[in-house]
């Protein structure tokens, strides 16, 4: 994480012109090794022209200071932006999770219904199997008992 403190309670000390000129050669080391476009309405020709004005100095520590609060500023609402992120993925997933458990439990049901279908329907061709056997055999015993009756061959034999 990034620290937030700031950058304004830090005093800032003028130096004397004789660190003037050590400063000024330091600026020019550190100078070149830095792009110019770094920072806005640098010139290094006219640093090199003469001894730092403190208030240039102060001026360019002073936006120097405003574009580390701007990188800090963005920088913490990069890191709230992505805890916010976080938040709404663990939302997601757990969304996800709950489909997935209630898509298992329904597919666990559509099983047990396909099962009992079969099942059933297993069950209905044997009772119509069944059936047609007993219509098979109801036939059989009418056409016998048409056939009694046309013979009118039968007796009725009464035991007592």
């Amino acid at each position: 994480m990034v620290t937030t403190e700031t950058h304004q309670s830090q005093d800032l000390l003028v130096p004397s012109q004789n660190q003037d000129l050590l400063d000024q050669q330091d600026q020019q080391d550190e100078n070149q090794a830095c792009p110019a476009s770094a920072l806005p309405g640098f010139d290094p020709e006219t640093m090199s022209q003469g001894p730092v004005n403190a208030i240039t100095v102060l001026t360019l520590l002073d936006k120097l200071v405003n574009m580390l609060d701007a990188v800090q500023e963005n920088q913490n609402k990069m890191e709230v932006h992505q805890v916010e992120m976080e938040g709404v993925v663990r939302g997601i997933q757990a969304d996800m999770t709950k489909l997935s458990k209630s898509h298992s439990h329904t597919s666990n049901t559509v099983s047990k219904l396909l099962d009992k279908s079969r099942k059933l329907s297993v069950t209905m061709k044997e009772v119509r199997d069944k059936m047609e056997r007993q219509g098979v055999q109801v036939k059989k015993l009418e056409a016998n008992h048409a056939h009694l009756i046309n013979r009118n061959n039968f007796k009725v034999l009464i035991f007592q």
